[in-house]
Formats: structure tokens, sequence, C-alpha cells
């Protein structure tokens, strides 16, 4: 069984016995010139996501959230790290139009989805980054705002470091889904900023069943944010 959208499907090749499910999205248009009408918060269904990993982008409304916690200006200069298919730094970019926004991805996949997803949404100034942070980031001009995404074990190191880079007055944002990176997380911040803030956001979509509403969740995330001193 396969399943992704027709641009996914019309990539591959399959033999004469299948049937095929068209279901339509309704939140979003049938062409690639509806993704991005929205400045942030677009539908997840609007970005390319590589398979079988599909589903894994930052959901819409913890982007959301994330991406008021940035408190990004017309001309910040943004990381993005662990940006996966990149659609937190692509938002980033639309808000942060006349600054610049770097998109840090280890995964040759998910980079090259980045630049897709860029092209696709018409964002000139998203700059897809090929490698592992800190190393990747290592050229980088210092940033305004940064966001740390990713479940990994080594989120905290990630912050850490990110931080150093970090002009002071800017933001940091990151979101995680263990409490093990919660707790690491929240004493490091806790220790470098008077003003960290943490949230645990829990959210259900309504989803049309028949004649009938019912709710889907989505998984919990722990969502943290701290200003630099100056």
């Amino acid at each position: 069984m396969t399943q992704g959208s027709l641009a996914d499907i019309a990539r591959d090749s399959f033999g004469p016995l299948n049937v095929m499910i068209l279901v339509r999205k309704a939140r979003i248009t049938d062409t690639a010139g509806g993704a991005g009408r929205r400045l942030f918060g677009n539908p997840d269904e609007c970005f390319l996501q590589s398979r079988p990993k599909r589903g894994l982008l930052t959901p819409a409304e913890i982007r959301s959230l994330a991406l008021a916690e940035l408190s990004l200006q017309p001309t910040s200069v943004v990381w993005d790290v662990g940006a996966g298919s990149g659609s937190v730094g692509l938002e980033a970019a639309r808000i942060a139009s006349a600054g610049a926004v770097y998109a840090i991805e280890m995964d040759s996949d998910d980079h090259g989805l980045i630049r897709q997803n860029a092209e696709r949404f018409g964002v000139g100034n998203l700059h897809a980054v090929l490698g592992q942070a800190p190393e990747a980031w290592a050229d980088l001009p210092d940033a305004d705002a940064i966001y740390v995404g990713g479940s990994g074990r080594h989120v905290a190191m990630l912050v850490e470091e990110a931080w150093k880079r970090l002009k002071p007055g800017g933001r940091l944002v990151t979101s995680c889904n263990s409490i093990e990176n919660l707790a690491a997380v929240h004493a490091l911040l806790r220790a470098r900023s008077p003003d960290a803030a943490y949230w645990m956001v829990n959210i259900a979509r309504g989803i049309e069943q028949m004649d009938r509403i019912r709710f889907e969740a989505i998984n919990p995330s722990f969502l943290m944010a701290a200003t630099k001193p100056t």
C-alpha cells in the first residue's frame, strides 16, 4: 500500500493490477499554486514531505506558536536547525522577507525537499544548508532568532551550541516531544535567561466523519523559548 500526494504518486511507477483512491484535501486547493496563501500556519499538506517519514514535519499549530515566539522582524537573520522539509524556516523567510533564513539539515533527501518547497512557495531568501549541526553552521552569520527542532538525543547540546551564536537580545525557540529533552533544555535555558518560558501543547483537529465530527489528537509537544540577555 502506498500513499502520497498526486505529485508523489506521479514520480513512481506501478503495475496494472492496482486500485487508486483519490481523497480530496478540504483545506487546500488542487494545485501547487494554492501553497503559501497564508503568511504562516499553512496546512501541513501544502509542504512536500519525504516518505516513509511523511508526517514528521512541525504541525501547523505548533509551527505558528513557534514563529510567534521567535519575535521575527523583516530583516531578521534566522536559523532553522534540524529543518526537515523546511516548513518552519520557509514560513520564517516569508515573515523576515528582507532578511535571511538558513535551514540546516543533515539528511540529503530532506535537504532537497527544502529547496523544492522554497520554489513551491516562491521564497528566495531561504538558504538550504546540508550538513550536521553544529559544524554545519560554522560559517553562517550570527542569528537574531534560532529555532531548534527534531526529536533526537542531542537537542540540548544543539540548543547550548546555538545559544553561543545567538545575538544579544535574540530569541531561541525549541520544541521537543520527550520529557528527557524537556528537562535538559529547561535546565539549560533557565540558567541562561531570566525570561525563559515553557508550554505543553495539546491539540486535536476536528475530522469530518459521515455526519459527525470527531477529534484526532496531534502528538503533545513541549515548546520552550528564551531571550538572550543584552
